[in-house]
């Protein structure tokens, strides 16, 4: 009996993981850090630019330059809490079965280092606050 001409294949088709569909979780934690990435330059470079205007020629701070702190201070509470969400948007399509965890991988790391670069600089300014 030949085996190789029979018309049925012996194995039973079994899913490629090439044929799921991304996690939509992860593709919006990929955006969101992707986002939040851009908004933050986009901030820093901002200040800077104010800062630089409002320093006169003896290089201290005029007085006016709450605003362009509380500025700065508002905008990184508000992209740190995006990146909370994007976060745990992420972790959520890491959970997801039968999805590639691509974007889910990529927008989870970003965000958590966000959030770790965060945590570094505000520490650093508490130490800095509480020697002085």
């Amino acid at each position: 009996m030949d085996y190789h001409s029979s018309p049925e294949p012996e194995y039973a088709y079994e899913e490629n993981k090439r044929d799921y569909k991304h996690s939509g979780p992860g593709i919006a934690s990929f955006v969101i850090a992707l986002f939040t990435l851009v908004c933050y330059a986009i901030t820093f470079v901002y200040v800077g630019a104010q800062a630089a205007s409002l320093m006169n020629e003896n290089n201290k701070l005029i007085a006016d330059s709450a605003e362009t702190i509380m500025y700065l201070g508002l905008t990184v509470l508000i992209l740190v809490a995006v990146n909370v969400i994007g976060a745990v948007t992420g972790i959520i399509g890491l959970t997801l079965r039968r999805r590639r965890k691509v974007f889910a991988i990529t927008g989870t790391i970003i965000n958590a280092v966000l959030l770790l670069l965060f945590m570094l600089l505000l520490s650093t300014v508490l130490v800095n606050a509480g020697a002085s």
